[in-house]
């Protein structure tokens, strides 16, 4: 018997963590076992011809909302041209309105809903041991699994796997890994009910052994995975456990990045005290604010103590190493166009590196999908369910908040702090800016075309520059710039110069070097690709800043020259 297990990553850097679950748990069982990993963005021909060679007697999908409408047309081809091939789909997509999957799909053979390690065993077990001819009737023992029997759907009823049974994953040569994203959790299970959310429906919070996380976590640093992005819902629910493992992670001698998501209302003082002596780049933490609307946290039964969470990530920034990610949703229940502009300048004014502006899906299975009626929420028929419209936030306001996510996405972060610091100045909110920067944006049609980096920084100069009210506007771009671009010259429109005069100058006079000593010995031509010298023209008088680089993959360090 042949087995392929088959996974459409969202990216080519990702990995998947089903399958590896998958083929090390049958692994005791079934030696025949393949995995293929593609990714959305592959010929779907291709991805079949791929699966087509290995002549599998099964063939299993790993289903998200990210990747299903690739996985239905794949499917449909593969019975076409494998008509003896037995199809089995798995993941959080398809454990929910099961019976809608088989009906309208007649290709699929057979679900699993849930968890698959032991659904998947006990299923191939039977399949085995009836050469593919399976007895309906000795499937209802297999948890989870989804089939027709008689014209009628038949759903077995789920039963959690202790997690303490499923060997290890991340073992042996993990070569191929080496400078990718790899999944990875330590519990399965939530222990909140947000009504968006899935986790919510899958029962409490299960643990893997400790011990075990320490030993692949280790194998993961060691190997020079570029970033291990943890899968936990709610990585700190158990505070005590939680700072077991971010000291280990803390202790390990790697350049790998831990991405955690945390619940930043619930990191103990303990744990803050633990994170200021944490290495630099070592720890990245998503933190779900979603809204600051009581009546929307209501709404979705969220629980949130706001005040504290705001004083975590203000301490997260100030005292540690930690780069810090806030999440919002945008069209969630009792939040309407600027009430959601309220939640994202609380979360603007606590200056994380990013803000990551989402919209709400209607996931199959969420309790609120069942009460979108409720809410007046419409959405899309197909995956990802996005929600179009509810009675707080019309059309035209959720497709604004697209173009502001857009806007968000460029121009939010390091490369435009002081120009965005510039123009939110005294009091303005950065929401009512990023909505008539938005508007701008679409009136010239920009939100149709692909920008450079350097071309963002002219966009924003001609949709805001010639406003009486941003008359610095220009040295402040130029001053962003030249921060963040150790190669290249200012833009002649920014008024960069085509020589280096004013740099020889300063390294032939040898105030350089009383300046930045540490360029000592360095020559003149080495030393020339390190600095910059601007010449910033604002409103109050002209600044000359001198811009250096310790080295090609930082910020510039900017020195004022009298």
């Amino acid at each position: 018997m042949k087995v392929s297990l088959v996974a459409l990553n969202a990216k080519y850097s990702h990995s998947s963590l089903a399958l590896r679950y998958l083929k090390h748990y049958l692994q005791p069982s079934f030696r025949n076992v393949d995995t293929l990993e593609f990714n959305i963005n592959q010929n779907p021909g291709m991805m079949l011809a791929e699966i087509v060679s290995r002549n599998p007697d099964v063939v299993g999908f790993s289903c998200y909302i990210w990747n299903i409408e690739v996985i239905l047309p794949l499917v449909s081809s593969l019975r076409k041209v494998c008509p003896q091939t037995t199809i089995i789909l798995g993941g959080p997509e398809v454990s929910f309105d099961t019976e809608y999957w088989l009906q309208r799909y007649p290709e699929i053979d057979y679900l699993i809903a849930g968890e698959g390690e032991e659904a998947l065993r006990m299923f191939l077990e039977q399949y085995e041991e009836t050469q593919g001819s399976l007895d309906m009737a000795k499937l209802d023992g297999i948890p989870g699994l989804v089939y027709r029997q008689g014209g009628r759907v038949v759903s077995n009823p789920h039963q959690p796997l202790d997690l303490a049974c499923i060997p290890p994953i991340y073992t042996g040569d993990l070569g191929e890994l080496r400078n990718k994203i790899v999944y990875y959790e330590t519990t399965r299970g939530c222990p909140y009910s947000c009504a968006y959310c899935l986790s919510s429906v899958m029962g409490g919070v299960r643990k893997f052994p400790e011990e075990r996380a320490r030993a692949e976590l280790r194998a993961l640093a060691e190997t020079g995975v570029e970033q291990v992005r943890f899968v936990d819902r709610t990585f700190n629910y158990d505070a005590k456990r939680a700072y077991e493992l971010l000291k280990f992670m803390m202790e390990l001698d790697t350049t790998t990045r831990f991405q955690l998501e945390v619940s930043g209302d619930l990191l103990t003082p303990e744990i803050l005290e633990l994170l200021q002596s944490a290495p630099e780049n070592r720890f990245q933490f998503e933190i779900g604010v979603q809204s600051t609307n009581p009546e929307t946290l209501e709404a979705v039964s969220r629980r949130t103590d706001l005040r504290r969470l705001t004083e975590v990530v203000k301490f997260l920034k100030e005292k540690t190493t930690v780069r810090v990610l806030l999440d919002l949703i945008a069209g969630l229940p009792e939040e309407g166009f600027w009430r959601f502009g309220e939640s994202f300048d609380h979360v603007y004014a606590l200056e994380p590196d990013r803000i990551h502006l989402g919209f709400l899906k209607l996931l199959r299975g969420s309790g609120l999908r069942h009460e979108a009626e409720r809410f007046g929420c419409v959405y899309t028929e197909r995956a990802p369910y996005e929600v179009l419209q509810t009675k707080d936030l019309s059309f035209g306001e959720i497709s604004r908040l697209k173009v502001i996510e857009d806007l968000v996405d460029k121009f939010y972060g390091p490369r435009f702090e002081r120009s965005l610091e510039y123009l939110c100045r005294n009091g303005r909110s950065p929401f009512a800016f990023f909505n008539e920067l938005a508007e701008r944006w679409e009136e010239v049609g920009y939100h149709w075309l692909s920008h450079s980096l350097s071309g963002l920084y002219r966009a924003l100069w001609e949709l805001c520059g010639s406003d009486d009210e941003h008359p610095d506007l220009l040295p402040w771009l130029c001053y962003d710039f030249r921060m963040n671009e150790p190669r290249k010259m200012t833009p002649a429109w920014m008024g960069g110069r085509s020589d280096r005069s004013l740099e020889n100058e300063l390294i032939q006079s040898g105030r350089l070097l009383e300046m930045l000593p540490e360029l000592e010995g360095l020559g003149p031509r080495e030393i020339g690709r390190k600095i910059f010298v601007e010449t910033l023209d604002f409103r109050k008088g002209t600044e000359q800043v001198l811009f250096y680089f310790p080295s090609e993959d930082t910020v510039a360090r900017p020195l004022r020259l009298a």
